[in-house]
This record gives structure tokens, sequence and C-alpha cells, in this order.
């Protein structure tokens, strides 16, 4: 574009992102910290990654939580997730599925699929919330619409059982294939149970 000038925020969570995936751990920390200090919410979120994987930082969950709070607050979706995760785990802040909730359904309503997969796992296990089977059937039908693995089979099974959801072979068939095709070994056992091979 003309006569517009790059972002150096910007740039340097690049070069982090570079320094990142050659494993230059140290270097990357350092760029994240510097970029989120100027307020980059990416540079934030994955700061929180690092310390929570103590990559080139010392594992401290408090301080990676610290950053995904941070990035939350400023619409980042997977330090939404993150910080929705820890929320139920206890993992570095005090457990509260509550919490976990909020963040999740905010990180799902932008269309992450690991929020929506978590919140089906809350309603059908009624974890902090009461067991609403249909609620969690729609949260897992949108994850398993962006073709996660994990949803497409957990669908499949829905279709079987009809919890949450009206039984349909034909559907349950559809979804399991998918599974397989992205990788879900056990999509196909459940295949060759309901062909009864």
């Amino acid at each position: 574009m003309f006569g517009s000038k790059k972002d150096p925020n910007e740039q340097i969570f690049k070069d982090a992102c570079k320094a990142y995936k050659k494993e230059d751990y140290n270097k990357a920390a350092e760029l994240f910290s510097d970029a989120a200090a100027l307020g980059h919410v990416g540079a934030m979120s994955d700061l929180g990654l690092m310390y929570a994987q103590g990559k080139g930082v010392p594992r401290i969950k408090q301080e990676a939580v610290k950053w995904w709070a941070k990035a939350a607050e400023g619409g980042e979706v997977k330090a939404q997730h993150n910080l929705a995760t820890a929320y139920a785990t206890g993992d570095g802040i005090q457990q509260s599925y509550e919490d976990a909730i909020v963040w999740f359904r905010k990180s799902a309503e932008q269309g992450y699929y690991k929020s929506q997969y978590s919140l089906y796992k809350i309603y059908s296990q009624g974890l902090g919330v009461q067991k609403d089977e249909v609620k969690a059937a729609e949260w897992l039908i949108k994850a398993a619409e962006q073709m996660y693995p994990k949803a497409e089979l957990e669908l499949g099974r829905l279709y079987i059982s009809g919890d949450g959801v009206e039984a349909s072979e034909k559907l349950a068939v559809k979804y399991l294939k998918r599974a397989a095709r992205h990788g879900e070994e056990s999509a196909v056992e459940v295949l060759k149970d309901i062909r009864g091979d």
C-alpha cells in the first residue's frame, strides 16, 4: 500500500514466530515479550503458551494464565480457549467452570473448533452446568462442521445413540467416515461395528 507505514510491533511478532519455528525459544520469548509489552494480543497469547510449556522462559502456569487473560480480553481466540481450559482444570488459577464456560463461549462464538468441542464436553457431562444433551450436540455439530476429527467421531457416535440428536445411521456413517479420513482410527472400528464386520 502506498504511503502506509508497517506496524513495527507486527514485525517484532513475526520475528518471534520465526525464532519459535527455528526452536530458538530464548529469542522467541524475548521478542514475544517485547511485542506483548507493546500490546500485541497474539504475542501475549504465545508468550502465555511459552510459560505454560517452559520454552525460553521458566515453566510458570500462573504467568501463562496472566498473559492469556490479557490476550483473551483483547479478543484473541486461542488465548480465550487456553484461559478457559485453565479455569476448567484449575491449572495455574482457581478452578471455576463458570469462568471456563464464559471464555469457551467467547472463543467458540468466534468459530474456534476446540472451544466448541470443549463446550460439548461441558454440557454433555454437566460440568458446572445442568447436563444438556441438546446444547452439547449443537456445539459438537459446529466443531464437526469445521472438520475437527474428535468432533466428527463423537458426532458419529451421537447419531448412533440418539443422545441430543435424532438417531440416524446415515449421518453416523457420514461423520464417522469423515473422522476416519481425518485420522481418527477409532472411527474405523465404530464403522465396522455398524456394518457388523
